[in-house]
């Protein structure tokens, strides 16, 4: 005689959906309590940032702080990254948190506001585009049966995290049509507006966003971002000669 056992069984759903609510919950107390902007941003980013390293895996790493190449040149300070630690070094760490990191190593980067409107995307497209604008080096790469030879850069995502939507719609076609024109370095690949909609931008611009529906914006945003990094396979090891000798330019 076997004994009937239910077996146990997590609704993941309903597991997301408790965790969006805690992460509104945590954006919203701040703006409660201070109307500083400093505090108020500092402690959005970190919740964001928080809650993504809370979310991917142990290779990712999830830091604010700048991009360096090996040249010399920064990128803008960012407010959200999306980086590996396996094949680059890291130039610096404040006591702050903020980083410094070569750009062989980012995977993502992201800007942080609590609206995202035309301003804004403009703005934070201009701050992808300090990252992506970078010099990056590749070297092989040694394993237990061999080398990997260089490899071209990855492409780096670009993104928007933000509490609410500032369009009338952001399905409309004033944000579609602002969504489209940020091309090249400037482009915005995925965002969140966690009150209102997700949002993945398909590579040809022809074709229209994917959009979560209004209560599963931080599911769909998660899993199309960690999609997103799969495919993206390994970022390339630095050439840290390169970087120890600026004027070689080992740049790919």
């Amino acid at each position: 005689m076997t004994d009937d056992v239910t077996p146990n069984k997590l609704d993941l759903h309903e597991a997301y959906l408790q965790k969006q609510k805690h992460l509104i919950g945590a954006l919203e107390l701040t703006p409660a309590f201070t109307s500083h902007p400093g505090t108020v941003g500092e402690e959005t980013e970190a919740n964001w940032i928080n809650m993504l390293t809370e979310f991917l895996p142990g290779r990712y790493q999830v830091s604010s702080g700048q991009v360096v190449d090996h040249t010399g040149m920064l990128s803008d300070q960012i407010d959200v990254m999306i980086h590996d630690r396996q094949y680059s070094p890291l130039f610096f760490q404040g006591n702050n948190g903020t980083i410094i990191v070569p750009a062989e190593s980012v995977y993502a980067v992201f800007e942080v506001k609590q609206e995202i409107n035309k301003t804004l995307s403009d703005y934070a497209g201009a701050k992808i585009e300090s990252v992506r604008r970078l010099k990056r080096t590749s070297v092989p790469i040694r394993h237990a049966g061999g080398v990997f030879e260089p490899q071209a850069p990855k492409y780096i995502l670009g993104g928007m995290l933000t509490t609410r939507n500032g369009w009338a719609d952001l399905k409309g076609d004033a944000a579609v049509r602002q969504l489209r024109a940020l091309t090249g370095n400037r482009r915005i690949d995925i965002g969140c507006a966690l009150q209102s909609l997700s949002f993945d931008m398909p590579e040809d611009r022809e074709f229209d966003p994917e959009y979560s529906t209004a209560e599963t914006t931080l599911i769909f945003f998660v899993l199309r971002l960690f999609r997103r990094l799969q495919a993206m396979g390994t970022v390339v090891a630095a050439d840290v000669d390169a970087y120890a000798e600026p004027t070689r330019g080992h740049a790919v």
